[in-house]
């Protein structure tokens, strides 16, 4: 039997805003299914509602109507504070900024998240999620003492230390250069590898490239949902530009 852990699952879900007196609609009948170990990319213009699309999937909003379910549980009965719990432990985010506190050492930056760990053990994990993303000697730097790539790469470390099943990125190397961008991309591919279930939301063509999969969203809907024939492999692009 296929373990649930990681899959989303929404179901006709719609999302309204109110704008200037005028409603927005969002996410319109938006039915979508993510396997646990998928590499999905949401392309889009900007408005679209790829944005909206994560933080109804991130547990940061909750729809109008419609059936959201992850790891085949409907979280539509869920109150804020167990919301908030799932996002901790399932749920990792990376976004276009990178979020980092300014003041903060890019070790601490990482374990802000274990603050509300309900673990009885979490010595290590902020190393070890540093380790993973190549950082490990840059632990006790500020954010001003790195580059903009090796801040993104602080930021995808405290989306992994609580090592969630599901990765979200919204825009992840908007703010980058191209070869900063091809190594977060990478980190991203090897993860996947691992296992962990990356959404990532991008305008970028080029980049959705990466994923297995490519979801279109125009107008708050999903207009092509298809496979990715040989996603490029974003370590072998980067020896090119190197």
């Amino acid at each position: 039997m296929t373990s649930e852990r990681g899959k989303i699952e929404l179901e006709r879900v719609c999302k309204t805003y109110k704008k200037n007196a005028q409603e927005v609609r969002a996410l319109v009948e938006v039915t979508l299914s993510v396997d646990p170990g998928e590499f999905v990319a949401v392309v889009g213009p900007s408005g679209s509602g790829k944005s909206t699309l994560m933080n109804v999937v991130g547990l940061l909003d909750r729809p109008d109507s419609g059936v959201y379910r992850l790891d085949g549980s409907d979280v539509a009965s869920h109150k804020r504070d167990e919301l908030a719990r799932l996002r901790n432990e399932k749920i990792g985010f990376v976004f276009q900024s990178f979020h980092l506190l300014p003041k903060t050492t890019a070790l601490e930056n990482v374990e802000l998240p274990l603050i509300y760990c309900t673990r009885s053990d979490i010595s290590g994990l902020g190393a070890r999620a540093l380790e993973q993303v190549g950082l490990k000697d840059r632990a006790k730097h500020l954010p001003s003492e790195l580059s903009g790539g090796e801040q993104q790469r602080v930021a995808i470390a405290r989306a992994l230390v609580n090592e969630p099943e599901i990765i979200l990125a919204d825009e992840p190397t908007g703010n980058l250069d191209s070869r900063s961008g091809l190594a977060v991309l990478a980190i991203f591919q090897e993860l996947n590898r691992q296992g962990k279930t990356v959404v990532l939301i991008t305008h970028d063509k080029a980049v959705a490239a990466m994923a297995n999969r490519q979801l279109e969203i125009v107008d708050g809907r999903i207009v092509t949902d298809e496979p990715v024939e040989n996603p490029k492999d974003a370590q072998t692009e980067l020896e090119v530009v190197s």
